[in-house]
C-alpha cells in the first residue's frame, strides 16, 4: 500500500495541481550552463551564486557542477522538473520529488512498478519516444516551463540550453558516477532530497562492504564466471570496464567475458569457449530464462548445466544498470554467485525496507518477489 498519511518525509504521492501551479512562476531565467573545467567528477557542493532577489536581497539559485563537468547556474527552488533520462526518473522519485515530475520518457511511463509505486505518473507527459537517447519534444518541454531538466545525452543537453531551459547532465558509466548523481540530484531538489540522498549512499556502501568482508580477498581465479546478457535476440552482451561489470566484481564475481564496453555483439562461439558459470539475464523473465535453458546452443555451457541462469531483478527501474535500486543488486548478484556464502541474506526484506525508506512503499511478501523475479505487479 502507498503511505498518505503526510508524516514521512520519504512521502511523494500527492495529489492536486497546486504544486505545478506554484511551479509555473518560477521560469528559466536563473539558469545558465556553460563549459566547466572538463572534469567528468561532479560536485554536489554547491555555492550560492550571485543572482539575488530583487526584493529581499536572498540568493535565488545556486552553482553547481554537473555529471559532464559543465558548470550550471540552478534556481534555488524547484517546483517543476523535466527528466529526459529514463533511469534518472528513478532517482527523482528515489529522493521524494516524484510530485514535482511534470515531464518524463515515455519508457519511464510505461514501467509498471514505477506506476505502482507512483500512480501520479499517468499524469506527468511523456517528452521522449524510443530508447536511449530517443527523440524528445522539445516544443512541449518549453510549454511545460520546468525549473530543471536532467539528461544524459550530451546533444540533448546542449539542445535545451540552446532554447533556454535549465540543463543538468547527471550521466554516469559506474558506482561513483551514481554516487555523485544521486548527491547533486539531492543538493538540486533541497529540502529532504539531501538527507534521503545520504541515507542511500550510507545503504548502498553498508551493501558493498557487507559483501567485501566476504569476497574482498578471494582472487579472480577463484571468483565465479558471469555472463551478463543484455539481450539475447540481439546478442549483446556486457563486457569488462562497464557498471555491470563493476557490479559483478562487486558482488564476489569475475566477467567471463574481456571484451570492452555495453551491450556488445559477441559470436556463440566465444560465449562457448567463455563457459560462464553464472548467466544473468537483463530484463529476463522466466520465460526467457527456460528459453535459453532448452536452446541446444547453449546446453554445454556450464552455467545451463548446473541450472544457474537467472533473470535480472527489475523494480520502479531495473537494478542492473543506472538505477538507485543497484544498492540491492549488489546483495542479490552476491547471493546468486555463492549462495553458500550469503545465504544469510533475504532479499524479500531487503527490497520491501528498500521501498518503504526510499520509496515510503509497503510492498507484501508477493509484491517483492515478483521485482525479484522480474515480473510486473499482480
Amino acid at each position: 500500500m502507498t503511505l498518505h498519511d503526510g508524516i514521512s518525509r520519504r512521502q511523494f504521492v500527492k495529489i492536486g495541481s497546486a504544486t505545478a501551479a506554484v511551479g509555473a512562476l518560477a521560469g528559466l531565467a536563473g539558469c545558465a550552463g556553460g563549459s566547466g573545467s572538463g572534469s567528468a567528477s561532479a560536485s554536489a557542493s554547491a555555492s550560492a551564486s550571485a543572482s539575488a532577489s530583487a526584493s529581499s536581497g536572498s540568493a535565488t539559485t545556486q552553482t553547481l557542477t554537473d555529471n559532464a563537468g559543465d558548470t550550471v547556474e540552478v534556481p534555488l527552488e524547484i517546483n517543476k522538473i523535466v527528466d529526459l533520462w529514463h533511469a534518472h526518473n528513478q532517482v527523482v522519485l528515489m529522493l521524494g520529488a516524484g510530485d514535482k515530475l511534470v515531464g518524463t520518457t515515455e519508457n519511464f511511463k510505461k514501467r509498471a512498478w514505477a506506476n505502482k509505486v507512483y500512480p501520479g505518473l499517468a499524469n506527468v507527459e511523456a517528452l521522449v519516444t524510443g530508447q536511449g537517447a530517443g527523440e524528445v519534444n522539445y516544443e512541449e518541454a518549453l510549454k511545460l516551463e520546468p525549473d530543471v531538466v536532467f539528461t544524459s545525452d550530451k546533444d540533448v543537453t546542449a539542445s535545451c540550453r540552446d532554447q533556454g531551459m535549465c540543463t543538468v547532465n547527471v550521466m554516469f558509466s559506474d558506482f561513483d558516477g551514481l554516487r555523485r548523481d544521486v548527491e547533486l540530484t539531492g543538493t538540486i531538489l533541497g529540502g529532504d532530497a539531501a538527507d534521503i540522498a545520504a541515507e542511500w549512499a550510507d545503504l548502498l556502501d553498508a551493501n558493498i562492504a557487507r559483501v567485501d568482508k566476504v569476497m574482498g580477498s578471494v582472487a579472480d581465479s577463484d571468483r565465479v564466471k558471469v555472463l551478463h546478457i543484455q539481450s539475447i535476440d540481439k546478442k549483446q552482451y556486457d563486457g569488462v570496464n562497464t557498471i555491470v561489470d563493476e557490479w559483478i566484481k562487486l558482488a564476489g564475481g569475475v566477467n567471463a567475458l574481456t571484451i570492452e564496453g555495453n551491450m556488445k555483439e559477441v559470436p556463440m562461439e566465444d560465449i562457448v569457449s567463455a563457459d560462464p558459470e553464472v548467466i544473468i539475464i537483463g530484463g529476463g523473465t522466466e520465460e526467457m530464462v527456460n528459453t535459453l535453458m532448452n536452446d541446444a546452443a547453449w546446453s554445454g555451457i556450464t552455467a545451463v548445466k548446473n541450472g544457474a541462469v537467472y533473470g535480472n531483478p527489475s523494480g520502479v527501474f531495473a537494478w542492473d544498470r543506472y538505477s538507485g535500486e543497484e544498492a540491492l543488486q549488489v546483495l542479490w548478484a552476491a547471493q546468486k554467485l555463492n549462495p553458500d556464502k550469503f545465504a544469510d541474506i533475504d532479499m524479500v526484506k531487503e527490497t520491501q525496507d528498500f521501498y518503504k525508506q526510499f520509496y515510503g512503499y509497503t510492498l507484501s511478501a508477493d509484491d517483492a518477489n515478483r521485482i525479484l523475479n522480474g515480473e510486473n505487479p499482480a
